[in-house]
């Protein structure tokens, strides 16, 4: 069983490019067991999982989006929409709803194969791409023979240990193979494509800070009880490293905020008057990764917030 969940969201782009015509989506949902567990009190993991899926599906996006829809538990993935199937924004919510709970937890292999459907779909194309991914760590089962397969690093993020499947995951996002380490900044070759990491977190316990360290011995003794922390050390690490957005999430969460409906720019748990003036204070400025007024999470609070606001104007008001 696991003790953390996350939701991770990766977008490919390029580093200072030009517009895209559309942004290519893949939502990719562990319904692994232990996603069964209590989250915020009332919801289990697979619950907000779930429900922040749905909040991002509804808020605004910049330009038109693409949608593919995968699942993974016991060893591997399961696509149910591809891109090539052009499900509407409705479909996939529809689906993510009805998605039930399964086995093990086959992580690296689902997140390296999501990064290459990504990349391999309309690759001569500049597209904002991303994988939206949702789930509670802990990877325990991805084959031995994959990309992106490989041991837990007794090293926490940034010091992973060569061929552990967190120091693959990373090069992954950030160069395009694997086992080849670079800077995130540098692009995925041939276009100069970046994988950019969102991440929403929820977890148990207070994870250490990325480049904290114990001695390996100790380490690898306590590795049970440090995974969660470790966990939250390299997706908090690896949002830093990529620009994106991390946003931690615990048992005593409030539920506004755990689950946010779209639009809900301050967290009362009402989108009214008050978050379009907060989002209107905000109007045209940079914020900081996972900040609540930014829903569309381009780190800009701007019109498409603004229209969230408008779209979901009086949801969960009395």
């Amino acid at each position: 069983m696991t003790r953390v969940a996350t939701g991770l969201a990766c977008v490919v782009g390029l580093w200072g490019g030009v517009a895209s015509a559309d942004e290519h989506v893949l939502v990719l949902l562990d319904r692994t067991g232990s996603m069964g567990l209590q989250s915020v009190p009332g919801k289990t993991r697979f619950q907000v999982a779930k429900e922040r899926i749905v909040a991002f599906l509804n808020s605004a996006a910049g330009e038109p989006r693409r949608y593919a829809f995968w699942t993974f538990e016991g060893t591997s993935y399961t696509p149910v929409y591809n891109f090539n199937q052009n499900a509407t924004q409705a479909q996939v919510e529809a689906a993510v709803n009805a998605a039930v709970l399964g086995g093990n937890t086959p992580l690296a292999r689902s997140v390296c194969a999501a990064v290459d459907e990504l990349i391999g779909f309309l690759p001569n194309e500049f597209h904002t791409k991303r994988v939206y991914l949702a789930t509670d760590g802990l990877e325990n089962a991805t084959p031995s023979g994959d990309q992106c397969a490989g041991f837990n690093s007794a090293t926490p993020y940034p010091l992973l240990e060569v061929n552990s499947w967190q120091w693959k995951v990373r090069n992954k996002a950030c160069t395009g193979l694997a086992t080849a380490p670079g800077a995130c900044s540098a692009g995925i070759p041939p276009m100069g494509l970046t994988l950019i990491v969102d991440i929403d977190h929820l977890f148990d316990y207070v994870p250490l800070r990325a480049g904290s360290l114990l001695e390996p011995d100790d380490a690898r003794r306590d590795f049970a009880s440090l995974t969660p922390e470790r966990d939250a050390a390299f997706f908090t690490g690896l949002a830093d490293e990529t620009q994106g957005a991390y946003k931690s999430i615990t048992p005593s969460t409030p539920q506004s905020e755990a689950t946010p409906l779209p639009g809900d720019a301050n967290l009362d748990g009402c989108v009214d008057v008050s978050d379009r003036s907060v989002v209107l204070s905000l109007y045209g400025q940079g914020v900081p990764s996972g900040s609540p007024a930014d829903f569309n999470r381009d780190r800009v609070v701007n019109v498409y917030d603004y229209n969230t606001v408008l779209q979901n104007y009086g949801s969960g008001c009395p």
